[in-house]
């Protein structure tokens, strides 16, 4: 039975890992590793992002850890939809509060066409659409006269002064975002869990944790470490839908572009930080393993193993063929 999570026996060997994670992992990896151009999930992108991809093929490489789903953390522009009371949750892809479709890597879908058009409604309620989403700091542009509505423009909105309609409670509204790096880990075992989450934890994802663990007793339930933190978060309305005299949606604008500017200010001060603890869970993390493997005398990679497991066979079939040329003699 593995340690429980904290114990003093987590120096110790980590348990075997059994075939089914294996089996899991290993269709994640082949997912991962299709070409750029047949890749695709059900975040906006449609891709891992570029700020993490080293990160997660290091991660990806330790034994009994794989990621699940990941984002690097971006800047967001996203209109709400509507939700009349009758529609059904069911009938919505799954997604978090703020619009984000969520897939595991080794999820089967039925074809990259459904995942693409997956991802363009999204959000709250039906018909939400993202107006605009970066995983990059974006260049905040020099504001050239009064009348510059650069930032507008970018992010899909309306700076039209007299307008006719009014926001109200039913409205839908345009929210600026700042979203910090979100990781799922799924590990074979609470041991392999451990130094992920403390790593997190310690580089400022406050807010981690391990899920999957409503039964122990299952086998098939894998620990996944939810590494997340919501200080760097950032949130903000800056618009809402109304339609127009002739029929037309019109996204308009409740903030002048001063006040867009200072938010695209902050969100990039936030992408920052992020890449600060980012990499301070990165090296957390690879420390703490190092520190195992050092601490266990026995421990070896993935790799090792295959190496000595082929180098054994080897040997094995020298003996067996000296076995049999001595028999023959006899």
């Amino acid at each position: 039975m593995p340690p429980r999570f904290g114990s003093s026996q987590s120096s110790a060997s980590a348990p075997a890992i059994l075939p089914l994670f294996a089996h899991k992992k290993h269709q994640i990896i082949s997912k991962l590793l299709a070409p750029a151009e047949t890749y695709t999930d059900l975040s906006p992108k449609g891709s891992v992002d570029d700020r993490i991809v080293d990160l997660i093929d290091r991660i990806n490489k330790l034994e009994g850890i794989v990621t699940t789903s990941s984002c690097a953390g971006r800047i967001s522009v996203f209109l709400e939809g509507v939700k009349p009371d009758n529609l059904k949750q069911n009938d919505l892809p799954a997604q978090s509060e703020n619009g984000e479709q969520t897939m595991e890597y080794g999820d089967e879908v039925e074809n990259n066409s459904h995942m693409k058009q997956a991802a363009v409604p999204g959000g709250k309620g039906k018909g939400g659409r993202w107006l605009f989403v970066s995983h990059d700091p974006v260049a905040v542009p020099v504001q050239q006269n009064p009348d510059d509505t650069s930032l507008s423009t970018l992010f899909g909105l309306s700076q039209i002064k007299d307008r006719q309609s009014q926001p109200g409670a039913d409205s839908r509204f345009v929210k600026f975002q700042f979203e910090p790096m979100i990781l799922h880990i799924m590990t074979a075992s609470l041991n392999h869990a451990q130094p992920v989450l403390s790593s997190a934890i310690d580089a400022g994802f406050r807010e981690s944790g391990i899920q999957s663990l409503k039964n122990l007793d299952d086998i098939n339930a894998f620990p996944m470490v939810a590494i997340r933190t919501s200080g760097l978060a950032l949130s903000s309305l800056i618009g809402f839908a109304a339609n127009h005299t002739n029929g037309a949606e019109i996204v308009h604008a409740i903030v002048d572009e001063s006040h867009l500017s200072l938010l695209l200010q902050l969100a990039n001060s936030r992408f920052e930080a992020n890449a600060e603890r980012t990499q301070r869970f990165e090296e957390n993390l690879f420390q703490k393993i190092k520190s195992r493997q050092q601490l266990d005398p026995d421990w070896e990679d993935s790799k090792t193993r295959q190496e000595r497991k082929r180098a054994e066979g080897l040997r094995e079939q020298e003996r067996r063929k000296a076995l049999l040329g001595s028999d023959k003699e006899g």
